[in-house]
């Protein structure tokens, strides 16, 4: 029988005061922003890397402050079977993330293609286009945030991704031109 190497997790396990609950509710939310798997209630878990540790040590600390306990568990999963399940459950949690992220500038693109070709710039455009790109920097934010996983999930694969057009500029510094303000007379200078 052949071993496989073990993949290595932390575990946090905590218990805080019932009352008032919006300790329980901070906690969760703690655990939510960094992508943690609920293995059950106030067993959570993600694999091990140096960050996470970090943050399980700050939040193991927040919860004792708080009144409560909190334990980190180094732990190696005994059946692969279910590892594979728990990580691609946390693996495509952050990749639909990614993926909200690569819809939504699609969209914008395309909308922007748009009023380049027609040359219907004008500030309620600016103002829509201005409004877009935020959501877009709030989404991207929120999923790098969550990406506790190394190489597992599309933020580290992105860079080997084509674009849509496989013009990978056209999401960097021209579009960027647009969020600032650029030339509020001009639309920005997107390729079609």
């Amino acid at each position: 029988m052949l071993e496989r190497e073990a993949m290595r997790w932390l575990q946090l396990t905590y218990k805080v005061p019932s009352e008032p609950s919006q300790k329980r509710v901070w906690v969760w939310r703690r655990l939510q922003n960094l992508g943690a798997f609920a293995l059950q209630n106030s067993v959570y878990l993600l694999p091990y890397s140096e960050e996470v540790e970090k943050q399980f040590r700050q939040l193991a600390h927040e919860i004792h402050e708080m009144g409560g306990e909190a334990s980190i568990f180094s732990v190696v999963a005994l059946d692969a079977t279910d590892e594979r399940r728990i990580l691609q459950i946390i693996v495509e949690a952050r990749n639909n993330e990614y993926n909200t992220v690569i819809k939504v500038c699609a969209r914008f693109l395309a909308k922007a293609r748009t009023v380049v070709e027609t040359q219907n710039w004008n500030e309620q455009v600016h103002a829509e286009f201005a409004e877009v790109l935020e959501k877009v920097h709030v989404l991207f934010r929120t999923a790098k945030r969550h990406d506790m996983l190394g190489s597992l999930t599309a933020s580290k694969r992105a860079p080997e991704a084509p674009s849509s057009n496989g013009d990978k500029s056209l999401v960097g510094g021209q579009v960027e031109q647009v969020r600032s303000g650029g030339n509020e007379a001009e639309p920005p200078e997107l390729p079609v």
